[in-house]
């Protein structure tokens, strides 16, 4: 069997060493592969990431407050912007919606994509490691909207493909998606919700589904609600998917918000969220088992101190679970 996959997104600059340290804590040689990254590239946390046997994955965006640079323009030397698109070089229509308004929808989204692998490409160039990428996210509206499929899709497939005017190759990476992104139509329901499903399959290295269970209840109960997605994609709708999947967590220590991240809502000790957490994890591979387990948002209170250190030995747990 594969290796687990252990993946933390998204932190503070200052919750880095003790992420690390975390890491470094568990067990060695580690049971998981591990991933790290946080939006944008930095050749510090690169190095830092990279020197621990970890594997750096920064993060990129789709909400206009996170891609406002992006949108704005292409980034490439002069050289390779004469091998381009001039249609495509300015900036991505509809300042400040998610999606641009029609028409090209799908060529803005495989532009903005393809700006990404710019900026990895230039990155590489500085010789910076990047092993991978990750994409937040596959947007809730992306089940009921063609048109916010259209643009995501695009996007997808330019951040895989990247450009090969410029040698990109294919390129996989982690695809996060809002837990109710996942009831999207079956693939066989029409030719455009088809392609989407290619556009994802093309892209996914690994998908990670936003389970971010409230910790109270039965932990059977939130484990049948929260996998659901996961079970659906296994249960026939796109089973290649279904074993690429990630269980995506959060530490449950930033204050949370209905239908949001969840997590400690009652504000229970410490005590009850490791107990609650490891019998969650136990109860998501009892239903239906995942390839690894994720933990995304250390800020705010999810970065302090034993917070911190519980949410990554939780993955630690989950590996060891998992098993080789």
């Amino acid at each position: 069997m594969a290796r687990p996959v252990a993946l933390i997104t998204t932190f503070s600059k200052n919750a880095l060493p003790g992420i690390l340290a975390a890491i470094e804590a568990g067990p060695q040689p580690p049971v998981a592969d591990w991933y790290v990254g946080t939006y944008g590239i930095s050749k510090a946390m690169a190095s830092e990431i990279t020197a621990t046997g970890c594997r750096y994955a920064p993060v990129f965006a789709i909400q206009p407050k996170t891609t406002l640079r992006a949108r704005e323009k292409r980034q490439v030397p002069k050289d390779h912007d004469s091998l381009l698109d001039p249609a495509l070089a300015g900036e991505i229509p509809g300042k400040g919606a998610v999606i641009p308004p029609p028409p090209n929808r799908r060529a803005w989204g495989i532009e903005l994509g393809q700006r990404y692998r710019d900026a990895m490409r230039k990155w590489r160039a500085r010789d910076v490691h990047i092993d991978t990428w990750q994409f937040d996210e596959i947007l809730g509206q992306c089940a009921s909207s063609a048109g916010h499929r259209e643009f995501v899709g695009g996007l997808l497939r330019g951040l895989a493909e990247g450009r090969p005017q410029l040698g990109d190759k294919l390129e996989k990476g982690f695809v996060w998606s809002a837990f109710t992104a996942l009831r999207l139509p079956d693939p066989a329901s029409s030719d455009e919700v088809a392609r989407f499903w290619e556009d994802l399959a093309r892209a996914a290295l690994f998908l990670v589904g936003e389970e971010f269970p409230a910790f109270r209840g039965t932990v059977t109960t939130a484990a049948r609600d929260r996998s659901a997605g996961h079970r659906r994609l296994i249960g026939g709708v796109h089973k290649e998917l279904g074993q690429k999947y990630i269980c995506g967590m959060t530490p449950g220590w930033k204050q949370p918000s209905p239908g949001g991240l969840q997590g400690n809502v009652d504000l229970k000790p410490p005590a009850f969220v490791t107990n609650w957490r490891k019998g969650f994890i136990d109860a998501r591979i009892a239903l239906e088992r995942p390839r690894g387990y994720g933990q995304f948002n250390f800020v705010e209170g999810n970065a302090r101190g034993e917070h911190l250190a519980d949410a990554v030995a939780s993955l630690h747990f989950a590996s060891e679970q998992l098993g080789p």
